[in-house]
């Protein structure tokens, strides 16, 4: 699919301003919680993490400021194994010229604008691996917990979902093709230094429901192991690619060691379904109204 990119000087600057908007709100509710409660010390530190911001357009000292913030919000952290909410994205943008499925286009304005309402509703994106610690093994998350996933791999993932998720200090869930994709190793080496999640998605993107045997294996198992040699990380979970997925595909890819697997079933995913995990794809033509009813579905 074809797809039209933004500079990264622009994306850097526009960046850069959202996240000084951003800055001075937050300084402003904590001025007034802070002026109430005579803590006026606390002030000078939020003034300089503005002019911090400012200076840097965006660069190291953002993962710093986004760091400290999440580390404030993980304390509110609690053990949880209920229901969470797997988005489900394709390409960023709008295509320039007739394609298949123009509804699996969703524009870079609406993503953000999708993304800023999760953030103002309370909403925290965590990885699908942080998610399955939470449910089988004690851990913790947010109070709110949001999974936002990439299938694919398309190369706004990396020059625009990259930077609009990191202004919120979230990760993502990169389900990745084996071979084929838009992106370079050194934009997956971005992704997950920033602390994405590598889900496997096969080698060719096939329909899995008409394979069987030896190919079928390297297509579940052997998607795994190349995206792991390739990258040096583990791959926990696998995503059926157009959703498609029968008995035995579900047989081969617990077979394979994953942990979890993602379909485009609608709805929720909860714990007791790890290989067949429902998503919302989110569509392009979609409001945040539109997101905000699903989410509720």
């Amino acid at each position: 699919m074809s797809d039209d990119f933004l500079d990264p000087r622009e994306l850097q600057e526009r960046a850069a301003r959202r996240l000084q908007r951003r800055e001075e709100l937050r300084r402003r509710a904590r001025r007034q919680r802070r002026l109430a409660a005579g803590g006026a010390v606390v002030l000078v530190g939020a003034a300089l993490v503005g002019v911090l911001l400012s200076l840097t357009g965006g660069s190291g000292s953002v993962r710093t400021a986004t760091a400290s913030s999440s580390s404030s919000r993980k304390r509110a952290w609690r053990p949880y194994t209920g229901p969470v909410p797997i988005l489900e994205y394709h390409v960023l943008g709008r295509p320039r010229t007739e394609v298949a499925y123009p509804e699996l286009y969703v524009p870079r304005a609406s993503f953000s604008k999708q993304m800023d309402w999760l953030d103002r509703q309370g909403y925290e994106a965590v990885t699908l691996e942080t998610v399955e610690q939470a449910w089988y093994r004690g851990g913790t998350l947010p109070p709110k917990p949001v999974v936002v996933s990439f299938d694919d791999g398309y190369r706004p993932q990396y020059t625009f979902a990259l930077p609009t998720l990191r202004e919120h200090g979230w990760p993502g869930l990169l389900n990745l093709k084996a071979e084929g994709s838009d992106l370079y190793r050194s934009n997956v080496e971005e992704m997950l230094a920033a602390g994405w999640e590598l889900g496997a998605h096969t080698i060719h993107h096939s329909d899995l429901t008409t394979l069987d045997g030896e190919a079928l294996r390297e297509e579940v198992a052997g998607s795994r192991e190349i995206l792991e040699r390739e990258y040096g990380v583990a791959v926990k979970n696998f995503c059926y690619p157009a959703g498609r997925f029968d008995e035995a595909t579900i047989a081969a890819v617990e077979a394979a060691g994953y942990v979890g697997a993602t379909t485009e079933v609608p709805g929720l995913a909860t714990k007791d379904h790890p290989y067949e995990l429902a998503r919302i794809e989110v569509l392009g033509s979609w409001t945040v109204g539109d997101l905000a009813s699903a989410l509720r579905g």
